[in-house]
């Protein structure tokens, strides 16, 4: 059991490290203010943005934070480990707001996080243009976050307290938006047929008639009554990578498509359910880092032409040519003993002529 000496001595030890604590934390708090007074409040920027809208659905939007403002020197060890910069933005919440009502912006606000002083992030937004044209549209971005002001110590003479009070600040970054056509896939044309019972090749013309390329461009089939099998059902590994094609705009692509078909199917169109699936690589990049290119996938129906049964056909012709045959020789038979019926009626007139003048 401890005696009241060593109890004393105890508290007069945590007094004397709170005291030496206490005085860190002011002499530190006046730093902070003398410095945040000179150069300390975040200074948040974009310094990119990654895509576009386009005219052909929802498009997605990769705006880049950066905070452009200097790390505060300071030699003491506790402004690293208790985060104490001034300059750093805390809580970012941004928020696309457009001014144009053809430009709607489908995603809410987003949460950033912190910036501190040099450091980038990514925030992204997804907003769909509705009846726009080509052009740029005016929007804003909206941000708010806070920063550290100042560090206080209460009053209070046996367990002051170490306060920190924050900061709110909020401000607008004008973000102009750009609107385009995007790529335009169109189906040209279709050239074969398909023949019951049979596997057949088509070829599918294809157009981008939009004002951006179509990247890794593909089309894929699904099989659905009457065709049994339709595509990759019908080809190995290998040719399906070479059915990805890079499709820039105003120029067109073909594609081998392999169909399989019922063998009691009727003649005529038939729709084939297919989808085209492309990417988006954004302006100026060759292959966007951020957002590696928006994908886009669009639905489609190819009306091919499913020509009558070739077997049916051949023993139509099968049984035309027997019957060809047979009328034929039947034509001759006739002749032949149409010529021979003649030709004896002639002899027996030559018979009673010569017998009459043998009597006169």
């Amino acid at each position: 059991m401890k005696g009241p000496g060593n109890v004393s001595i105890s508290r007069i030890a945590s007094a004397v490290i709170l005291f030496f604590f206490l005085l860190a934390a002011v002499s530190f708090s006046y730093s902070v203010s003398a410095e945040d007074e000179e150069n300390g409040r975040p200074d948040l920027d974009i310094s990119s943005v990654y895509g576009r809208l386009d005219t052909n659905g929802p498009s997605t939007l990769y705006v880049l934070l950066h905070n452009n403002a200097t790390a505060q020197a300071t030699e003491r060890q506790e402004s690293q480990e208790l985060d104490l910069d001034p300059a750093k933005a805390r809580g970012i919440t941004a928020e696309l707001v457009s001014d144009d009502e053809r430009v709607r912006v489908l995603s809410g606000p987003q949460m950033a996080g912190s910036l501190g002083p040099g450091e980038n992030t990514t925030v992204e937004f997804m907003a769909l243009a509705e009846g726009a044209e080509v052009g740029i549209y005016p929007a804003r971005l909206r941000l708010s976050y806070s920063r550290l002001e100042r560090v206080s110590i209460s009053s209070e003479d046996i367990a002051p307290d170490i306060i920190f009070v924050y900061e709110d600040l909020s401000e607008q970054l004008p973000l102009p938006v750009k609107v385009v056509l995007g790529p335009k896939i169109m189906i040209q044309e279709i050239e074969g047929a398909a023949r019951p019972g049979e596997a057949t090749e088509l070829e599918v013309v294809v157009a981008n008639e939009g004002d951006e390329a179509a990247i890794d461009l593909r089309l894929e089939a699904r099989a659905n009554s009457p065709f049994l099998r339709a595509g990759d059902e019908l080809v190995n590994e290998s040719d399906e990578k070479q059915n990805y094609k890079d499709l820039e705009a105003g120029s067109e692509a073909s594609f081998e498509l392999m169909v399989l078909t019922e063998g009691n199917t009727t003649s005529g169109y038939a729709p084939l359910p297919c989808s085209i699936s492309y990417r988006i690589s954004p302006p100026g990049e060759d292959m966007d880092q951020i957002g590696k290119g928006s994908e886009r996938r669009e639905d489609i129906a190819l009306l091919v032409m499913v020509e009558e049964d070739s077997h049916l056909e051949a023993w139509m012709l099968f049984f035309a040519g027997i019957l060809i045959i047979l009328i034929l020789a039947a034509a001759y038979i006739y002749f032949k003993n149409f010529k021979r019926n003649g030709s004896g009626r002639s002899d027996f007139g030559k018979k009673k002529r010569l017998l009459a003048i043998l009597h006169g």
